[in-house]
């Protein structure tokens, strides 16, 4: 069952404060910059997606621009991961969709097919969460019930507030996939 007429926002708005440079823009041994390779994954999946970035990120920016893919810009970066969810999906269609999906720029290596599956299993009342090795991992995809709830996310802490508010809304799903635990924080994390 193909269930791609949900959303994937990925998020490239972040600072690499521990990166120490543009870390999106590093490039991997293949020779792909980091979000050159995950917005690769993407659209290797089927599944329809945007990336969210800073509005002021001129380099990431044209880098993107490059890509030829759909960017929503958003303003409140600053104030750390939740708000630019919040922004993010307050000025995408998100609302009239049956589900959205969270990613994150800095995990390139993530298997296409992954994100496929866990698209197939979104519904508007679940919250669908990869886990391998009895590890939960990402991207995490929100049913359109709690979509609403997203765009009241403030501070750094990402959607982790909206899973513990509806522990019986997650379904973990198993997938043979250990990149869905591996993001980049540190140039020593890209070998």
């Amino acid at each position: 069952m193909q269930n791609h007429t949900g959303l994937y926002l990925l998020l490239a708005a972040g600072f690499s404060r521990r990166f120490g440079s543009p870390k999106l823009l590093h490039r991997l041994p293949s020779g792909k910059t980091i979000i050159n390779s995950t917005i690769d994954t993407l659209r290797a999946s089927g599944c329809t997606f945007v990336v969210v970035i800073r509005q002021n990120d001129t380099l990431l920016s044209a880098h993107l621009e490059t890509l030829n893919v759909k960017t929503v810009q958003v303003t409140n970066a600053d104030s750390g991961l939740s708000s630019a969810i919040a922004e993010a999906v307050s000025t995408s269609m998100a609302r009239q969709l049956p589900w959205l999906g969270i990613c994150l720029g800095d995990m390139p290596y993530i298997n296409p097919k992954t994100y496929a599956e866990l698209a197939d299993h979104a519904s508007p009342m679940r919250i669908v969460r990869p886990r391998y090795q009895r590890q939960l991992g990402h991207p995490v995809l929100f049913g359109h019930d709690y979509i609403p709830t997203l765009t009241t996310l403030t501070g750094d802490d990402g959607a982790k507030s909206v899973i513990k508010a509806y522990p019986d809304a997650l379904q973990a799903m198993d997938v043979d996939d250990p990149m869905i635990l591996h993001d980049i924080d540190r140039p020593s994390d890209i070998r």
